[in-house]
């Protein structure tokens, strides 16, 4: 894990619209976020790929790094 992000929105563009970035790609769902935090330490997480939700270890080692985002 090399950050976190807040996930705002998701939205799929009509069939035959042109994208709206370079690395979007056509009939995908495509994932905005604001607030992206690198981590200062990447953490190993193993079979972890794409959004997810935190086990409460890695949770905990993030707001090690990230203290500002604890609730």
């Amino acid at each position: 894990m090399i950050g976190v992000a807040r996930l705002t929105s998701c939205h799929q563009d009509p069939d035959a619209s042109p994208p709206r970035t370079e690395w979007a790609q056509t009939g995908a769902w495509h994932l905005e976020v604001n607030d992206v935090q690198a981590l200062a330490l990447p953490i190993p997480v193993h079979g972890q790929l794409g959004p997810w939700r935190p086990i409460q270890d890695l949770a905990d080692q993030v707001l090690q790094q990230l203290p500002h985002l604890r609730p």
